[in-house]
């Protein structure tokens, strides 16, 4: 075996790195592929040399083939040339085997420089023992000579730094530093710096709407230590695997940059750097001064392509179309019809799903027939109460709750009746298949037993059902009934109205008589809840609202006292305010939002120069903190409405809003009231991609906590048939609006969204490049995910076939995830390309807006997951209970609530 060549090139082993650092100073401006070709010539004096056992030689050679390497990859012309250049230089394993190489060298001419010194009697380096001491206490002197002083980095002056700076930095103990490595948890801990005060911030916590206290509580413990050390060091430098440059929006990067200049009160006069290059630079300059330099993240292809990153759909043919989104291929079974043995084999597959349809058949119909009884038995005591006194006017909150009950049971009622219709679909699917079958002697033998205890189980499934019929027609009689006295007691109203008789009144609740808060004195009754839905969007804006300044005004919240888990206090009717009630709870179990309103601090971002003036966000806020105290059964929301009927007076009166219409006009409040934060602009708007500049001007270069949580962006890109020009715009959102299918019981979440972002057809649409009209489609796609993606469902709809303008609703029952909803079939192939993590991104349900009853007769509710107790809440205005995961997917879904956060229980919150 060959013995080392003998030490020649230093003194020392950091004598080495001034010998490969030394790049030819033009080399930047030189073509890529000039520069390829002296790599791989380097690359092969390097094995020569790494062969021939001179270490030093080959050690230089190896590291400034690195930095050649990182000098090749920020080309402009190394995208377009990649695959050139892999076949060339090698691939990603080739590289590995050289930093296996590197690895060694380091060792032996570590080892190698400190036995000559020994032999010398110096300390030319460092001996293996003080290398770790010196990892462990994240502090690098350099020995020989005194360390370079590093000036701290002045904010404003400098926003990076270069590996070469971090590594003088970490080597300098004058700096006080603390280093954010935000790549993901696994790569961290596979590689990473060796530094003392470095925390790893992984990435699936960086989401647009996190606080540095969010990330404090998400961290594990042994890294809260670390990430607490933000508020004494002067800078803190974050870094990921290779951004270089400013980060791309909603990366976490510049996530964790945002949050930590908007959303940390402690680091106020704190330093923020980013590492240029990110990790993988300071690998490939430094890989002694990391755990690992071998590895690297796993590869990602773009099946997207690297040449067309502007173009959206290269191919017309691609873009699929409205007209195919609520067509699904047919349950029934295909089979090959030349093969025996398939269809042998299908049927042995089939045969205990049917079995299994046969059951969940029967478990629909005794939750039916259940269903039905509780609606005849709700119904005979709400009679009950009608002999006793008159229905109209002054209903009592008895009569009332019992009418919400009714409603809510018959929509239930009606999914049960979608899910028989499903099963009884897919019974026959099967059943035909064995018809089939049998047609064609193909007669599949089965035990006899099997056989007849099939039959036995569907004679019972008939009686039940015949059951089910009779129970049925007695629920329908007993509406009937009641209809007929609601249309007598209308009409009884109507007259009393034409004649100026002043109907008698019945308040809600025994605290309103104390005629406190902004209502004193003018205490509006409830009243029976006979909506006319069909004037919901000429809603009445007449109704007289006080208008003295609610300061002077203190809060009430007219509260029932009594022990309740935290978050699970109701809200009062206060005259049809359960659109608003049911839009409350919602957002009062937005886990994030929650949190916000908590910290007192949240008053610093309130914004008093716009038209609300900072109330409703005040308002919202002392609304959630008194529906998190488990002090009370509920509460009364008096102020908020009264703030909000100041800006839109149909919310301050009693009449029946829309809450999908409540809730879009309240985010837009909310974002006004929260929008105090400079966005973080590196460059001119033209310099920026297209999607992040509209964005910007869309909210005026101003962000808001509300505009991270719930805003996301549409890009509409329309496509000419002719000549194939694309042009895009863009368009903010905070919910997203999906049709429903004319003429369907039941459809699925997917089958909504794919009619929204599917192309259509436009016709005479003028092209820039044809300049003339031209057939052209149209088609939608996500450009920006929020991070609480609010979907509405269209359930109400103008009636064609009626003269005058009469609103209908769908009562489909849609079928939507409680988890794992992923939106990246929607998301625009553009943008992805820009920032690949949106991919990653995965929902899960928490909250549910419900709509029962009809246009003429309705009532909202809510269905929230409570964060503490991890269980689904049913809050029904004053009443508050416990369901079961499996009731949240109802035919009442009217909005939905989404989350792709990080959430936790929220037992710190106050």
């Amino acid at each position: 075996m060959n013995h080392p060549k003998q030490l020649y090139l230093g003194e020392r082993f950091d004598d080495l790195e001034k010998l490969y650092m030394k790049l030819p100073p033009d080399i930047k401006d030189r073509e890529i592929d000039i520069i390829c070709r002296s790599a791989r010539k380097l690359m092969e004096q390097c094995d020569e040399n790494y062969i021939k056992r001179d270490e030093e030689l080959a050690y230089v050679g190896y590291m400034k083939l690195i930095n050649l390497v990182q000098v090749i990859r920020k080309n402009k012309d190394y995208a377009r040339k990649k695959e050139a250049i892999t076949r060339l230089l090698g691939t990603q394993s080739d590289f590995n085997r050289i930093f296996e190489k590197l690895s060694k060298l380091k060792n032996s001419l570590e080892a190698r420089y400190e036995e000559r010194a020994r032999q010398r009697g110096g300390s030319a380096t460092l001996s293996r023992a003080v290398e770790l001491e010196r990892a462990s206490n994240g502090r690098q002197p350099m020995v020989g000579k005194e360390a370079p002083m590093v000036v701290p980095i002045a904010s404003g002056q400098k926003q990076s730094v270069t590996a070469t700076e971090l590594h003088a930095m970490i080597n300098d103990s004058r700096v006080s530093m603390l280093i954010m490595d935000c790549r993901p948890a696994k790569d961290y801990e596979a590689s990473h710096l060796r530094y003392a005060y470095l925390v790893n911030v992984p990435e699936h916590l960086l989401v647009a709407g996190m606080t540095a206290g969010k990330i404090n509580h998400a961290l594990p413990p042994e890294s809260r230590t670390l990430w607490s050390n933000r508020m004494v060091k002067e800078q803190v430098v974050l870094m990921d695997w290779n951004t270089s440059g400013v980060p791309v929006k909603d990366t976490p990067l510049y996530i964790l940059n945002y949050t930590l200049c908007h959303y940390d009160q402690d680091i106020e006069d704190t330093k923020i750097i980013r590492l240029d290059g990110g990790y993988e630079s300071f690998v490939l300059h430094y890989p002694a001064s990391c755990t690992n330099p071998s590895y690297r993240p796993p590869t990602v292809l773009d099946a997207m392509g690297d040449n067309i990153d502007d173009i959206e759909y290269p191919n017309i043919s691609d873009i699929p179309m409205k007209e195919e989104s609520f067509t699904k291929p047919g349950f029934k079974p295909t089979i090959d019809r030349n093969s025996k043995v398939a269809a042998v084999t299908l049927y042995e597959a089939r045969k205990k799903p049917l079995e299994d349809i046969l059951v969940e058949h029967e478990q629909i119909l005794d939750k039916s027939k259940q269903n039905a009884l509780e609606i005849i038995n709700t119904e005979t005591e709400l009679k009950n109460l009608e002999q006793q006194q008159p229905l109209e006017p002054g209903l009592d909150e008895t009569q009332e709750s019992l009418l919400y009950e009714v409603m809510q049971l018959k929509d239930r009622q009606r999914d049960y009746e979608a899910e028989k219709a499903r099963i009884l679909e897919e019974e026959q699917s099967y059943k035909q298949l064995e018809q089939e079958q049998k047609e064609r002697g193909e007669q599949i033998s089965s035990e006899q037993a099997e056989q007849l205890e099939r039959e036995a189980y569907e004679r019972r499934l008939r009686d039940k059902e015949r059951e089910q019929r009779e129970l049925e027609e007695k629920c329908q009689r007993l509406a009937r009934e009641r209809e007929t006295k609601l249309a007598l007691a209308r009409e009884q109203k109507r007259h009393l109205k034409e004649n100026n008789v002043p109907e008698p009144v019945k308040r809600a609740y025994p605290e309103d008589d104390q005629r406190s808060g902004p209502y004193a004195g003018n205490v509006t009754p409830a009243r029976m809840p006979l909506f006319d839905r069909s004037a919901k969007p000429l809603a009445d804006h007449n109704h007289n609202v006080r208008t003295r300044d609610l300061d002077v005004v203190q809060r009430d919240f007219a509260p029932v006292y009594g022990s309740v888990g935290r978050g699970l206090t109701g809200l009062k009717n206060l005259g049809n305010t359960c659109y608003m009630n049911s839009i409350l709870q919602c957002l009062s179990n937005t886990h994030f939002l929650n949190e916000f309103f908590h910290d007192p601090s949240f008053k610093m971002h309130l914004n008093r120069n716009n038209k609300t003036q900072g109330k409703i966000g005040e308002e919202v806020a002392a609304v959630i903190k008194a529906l998190w105290t488990g002090q009370y059964k509920c509460i009364a929301s008096k102020n908020l409405r009264y703030v909000v009927g100041q800006y839109e007076r149909q919310f301050g009166g009693i009449e029946q809003q829309d809450s999908h219409e409540f809730l879009t006009i309240l985010m837009d409040w909310l974002h006004s009231d929260l929008q105090t934060k400079q966005m973080q602009i590196s460059t001119s708007l033209d310099q920026l991609p297209p999607s992040e500049k509209a964005w910007i001007e869309h909210f005026k270069g101003k962000d808001s906590y509300i505009s991270e949580l719930f805003y996301g962006q549409i890009k509409s890109t329309v496509k000419c048939t002719r000549c194939h020009k694309e042009s895009a715009t863009y368009e903010s959102f905070s919910n997203l609006s999906l049709e429903l299918p004319q003429d369907s019981n039941i459809c699925y979440l997917e089958n909504c969204l794919d009619m929204y972002f599917n192309g259509e057809e436009v016709r005479g649409w003028h092209c820039p490049k044809c300049k003339s009209n031209q057939d052209a489609i149209k088609k939608l796609d996500i450009s920006r995910l929020p991070s609480i993606l609010v979907v509405h469902f269209k359930r109400f709809y103008a009636d064609p076939d009626t003269m005058a303008t009469v609103y209908r609703k769908k009562q489909t029952l849609v079928k939507f995830p409680l988890s794992e909803l992923n939106m990246t079939r929607y998301l625009a192939r553009t943008e992805v390309n820009r920032n690949k993590r949106l991919t990653t991104f995965r929902y899960h349900l928490y909250g549910v807006s419900n709509h029962y009853g009809s246009m003429e007769s309705g009532h909202y509710t809510a269905f929230c997951l409570n964060n503490i107790h991890q269980k689904w809440f049913k809050f029904d205005d004053y009443n508050v209970s416990s369901i079961d995961a499996s009731d949240v997917q109802a035919s009442a879904a009217y909005i939905l609530f989404y989350s792709c956060l990080p959430d936790r229980p929220q037992s710190d919150v106050r």
